[in-house]
């Protein structure tokens, strides 16, 4: 295992990502390869993403790069985040990865303060 990175999800739900086959002529073969689930943001906290630590870097850039046309790699939906984007204290592991709104959700009507 390499380095180890945070990555965030804003899939409502959790998903296993695993380490892509070595011989794709025959799939099934390959034994032992690396898996792991990223954690969804699916809570009733209304938080907007869910926070995994821990992921092997290499397992995460190999999944993305098999994975080119899977939903979550086309719509931006796993990103990996960095130390300054993570919450600080004490976490409960339900916090968003960063106070600041995404470009996306710039365009949100702001909320009243009655």
């Amino acid at each position: 295992m390499g380095k180890t990175v945070t990555i965030a999800s804003r899939i409502p739900m959790a998903i296993r990502i695993e380490e892509p086959e070595g011989n794709p002529d025959k799939p099934g073969l390959s034994k032992d390869r690396q898996r792991t689930v990223i954690k969804g943001a699916g809570n009733d906290l209304g938080t907007v993403e869910g926070l995994t630590a821990g992921v092997d870097e290499d397992l995460f850039d190999a999944w993305v790069k098999a994975n080119p046309n899977h939903g979550a790699v086309v719509n931006g939906l796993l990103r990996k985040v960095g130390a300054e984007e993570q919450p600080q204290g004490i976490t409960y592991g339900f916090e968003a990865a960063s106070e600041k709104a995404p470009a996306e959700d710039s365009k949100a009507p702001a909320k009243s303060k009655t």
